[in-house]
């Protein structure tokens, strides 16, 4: 409440001041009395006096000798006797009309040479018939200059004119004076108010509107009862209370002390009405409600809703029939007032005319947005449907007549984000289970492995323990190998591998598998052709993940190709990729699909009688991902195909 009651009185303080500056500013610009308006109008006007009256009324037998109307001579004799009033008062105005003939200079100074005293003041004016010097004292008004200028004309005079210094009391340059003397004491302490009125005002304003609406420190936006009133009504009333504020105070006159008072009165309620005014909006726009706060907005938030309900759900094709017949109809009426306004004239026409015009292109506003809207939703379902479940629909963009629709399929796209959030999740933590339990396998099957090696050492005379020692060596190591490539398969499908890309020749790498296979291919009775036309395909990969890739998959052709049979590796290129395909005749039946032959611990072999541990293709799959290329199974009968993309190496 303080704070408010400083800013009331800055503003009366800087109002008195400012207005007490304005009416003073002829005092407060000028140096010096000599310099203001009110000076230069008194001495211009006393001038002109002296010269009419002395060059060309003269005298009142000159002007009852000139022969003209007794009306006119009657308005002369008045301003003669006016201007001989009007000089007789003066006392510190000297003048002196000069003529070649000294008997008939005019001047009111006697005992001494007049043009030289005049000559001497601060304030001299020399006028002749065709020109003015004013060398010391340009006071003279213009209008005045050119009007005793026109007097002279044709005569010999010369008009010297001054003020004597220092002035006398007596006329109204000295009251003028005194007046202007007193006023001038009080402009520094006016000037130095205004100034700290308006720094108070800033400073407290500041404060004010800053601390508007907190509680404490750091506290909430509290809001009081009048930030209930809505903005633009609030706004409304504020206006309306301006108005009669101006109309209260057009009429009071500044002489009258009571009017003033009341205007005072007046203004210090608009003062406070504007200040709470002021402090409820900045509350409202700390509080984000200055919009929300309106009643056109909450009215127009009536009518969404309303809109938004008769095109909801089941609603919708009614109300679209509806909408559809009140078109029709609204036009039908338009129409009917464009025909009978011909009969109105031209002004009834162009008005029937605007109203028709105006309503089709209004609905075919609304219809070109909802058909938009329309086409951003479908634009978002076709990004989703792709997998691109990120894909922003913005709300703010869709017609209130599918803003329903919109929603929904905000709510799909969120539905279908916590669902892959919970599938990657689930995933993640199946992998962490997967390394955590293959590291701890580990330690005692490295103990086992060991004691293996220490039994093989020892001098069995049994058989029988013999084989025992050979069994548990030969699965100890299966599993010691089904450990390695879980781990392998659990960082790969993660993408916890780091990927060094360099240049790789794929021909000769197949080439270099081939013959660490040979021995192994030749047991297993196949006959392995490889194809490449052009003996040297350089690819940008890891080496050492690709040779995994390459050695899982002669792997799993050693191990599940029917024997005796061919197997076909072809390397080929494309505008991107080399294409490496492996194909052979398989050993079981192939009753699986090639999708769930990608998938962990998955083999061909339905018995599991071989020795794979169903996680080469898994392997080699995600090393592909890795490197950027692709990985595909297919299965015709018994004929299974692998094809591995990998891009091809590019020379900067």
């Amino acid at each position: 409440m303080s704070a408010v009651i400083l800013i009331w009185l800055c503003i009366m303080c800087a109002l008195g001041s400012a207005v007490f500056l304005l009416y003073s500013e002829d005092i407060v610009v000028t140096k010096n009395y000599f310099e203001t308006s009110n000076f230069k109008a008194e001495f211009s006007e006393l001038l002109y006096n002296v010269v009419e009256s002395n060059v060309k009324l003269k005298s009142e037998e000159n002007i009852k000798s000139s022969g003209e109307k007794e009306d006119i001579i009657k308005d002369k004799l008045e301003r003669l006797y006016a201007i001989k009033s009007s000089i007789s008062e003066t006392v510190n105005f000297v003048y002196c009309i000069k003529n070649p003939d000294p008997s008939k200079t005019i001047t009111n100074i006697a005992g001494q040479d007049a043009v030289a005293l005049i000559k001497r003041q601060p304030t001299v004016v020399h006028i002749t018939q065709v020109s003015s010097d004013i060398n010391y004292f340009n006071y003279l008004i213009h209008g005045r200059n050119r009007d005793i200028h026109e007097i002279l004309s044709g005569t010999t005079y010369e008009v010297y004119a001054a003020v004597i210094e220092p002035l006398k009391p007596g006329d109204a340059f000295y009251d003028g004076f005194m007046a202007y003397s007193k006023i001038k004491v009080f402009v520094p302490y006016a000037i130095a108010g205004l100034i700290i009125s308006i720094i108070l005002l800033i400073i407290t304003s500041i404060y004010l509107l800053y601390v508007s609406g907190r509680k404490e420190k750091g506290g909430e936006v509290v809001l009081t009862y009048i930030d209930r009133i809505y903005t633009d009504v609030h706004s409304f009333l504020v206006l309306i209370a301006a108005g009669i504020s101006i109309a209260a105070v057009r009429e009071i006159s500044p002489s009258r002390i009571e009017e003033i008072v009341f205007a005072l009165i007046v203004f210090s309620i608009d003062i406070f009405i504007g200040l709470s005014y002021v402090l409820s909006m900045t509350r409202q726009i700390k509080n984000g409600q200055i919009l929300k706060n309106t009643l056109i907005y909450k009215i127009f938030k009536g009518l969404k809703a309303i809109i938004k309900l008769c095109f909801n759900n089941k609603l919708f094709k009614a109300w679209t029939l509806l909408l559809l017949l009140g078109y029709g109809a609204a036009n039908c009426i338009l129409f009917g007032i464009f025909v009978l306004s011909f009969r109105a004239g031209f002004f009834g026409f162009l008005f029937s005319t605007f109203l028709l015009i105006a309503f089709n292109v209004a609905v075919v506003y609304f219809v070109a947005k909802s058909l938009l809207s329309l086409s951003q939703i479908m634009g978002a379902v076709k990004e989703i449907s792709v997998g691109n479940i990120d894909y922003t629909l913005d709300s703010s963009k869709i017609s209130v007549a599918f803003s329903s629709f919109a929603e929904d399929i905000q709510s799909i796209q969120g539905g279908l984000k916590e669902a892959v959030a919970e599938a990657v999740k689930g995933e993640r933590m199946k992998t962490e289970l997967i390394t955590n339990v293959s590291h701890d396998l580990k330690t005692p099957l490295t103990s086992i492995i060991n004691y293996v090696d220490l039994l093989k050492k020892e001098d069995l005379h049994n058989q029988k323990a013999k084989e025992y020692v050979g069994v548990l060596e030969e699965k100890s190591a299966r599993l010691k190998k089904l450990i390695e490539d879980l781990v392998e398969a659990s960082k790969a499908s993660s993408g916890n591998l780091a990927v060094n890309t360099e240049k790789v020749d794929l021909h000769e790498l197949i080439m270099q598998a081939g013959g660490e296979y040979d021995e192994k291919i030749k047991k297993a009775g196949l006959d392995i052709r490889i194809n490449d036309d052009e003996k040297k395909t350089l690819i940008c990969a890891d080496g050492k993940y690709m040779w995994r890739i390459v050695e899982n998959l002669l792997s799993n052709v050693v191990k599940y190709s029917m024997p005796n049979s061919r197997v076909y590796v072809n390397i080929a290129r494309n505008d991107l990729n080399a294409i490496l395909t492996i194909k052979n005749i398989s050993a079981f039946p192939l009753d699986i699909s090639p999708e769930q032959l990608t998938e962990r611990f998955v083999r061909g072999d339905a018995s599991r009688t071989t020795e794979g541990s169903g996680l080469g293709l898994s392997i080699a799959q995600s090393l592909a991902n890795l490197q950027g290329g692709r990985f595909k199974v297919e299965i015709d009968g018994d004929l299974f195909k692998v094809t591995v993309e990998i891009p091809l190496w590019k020379e900067s």
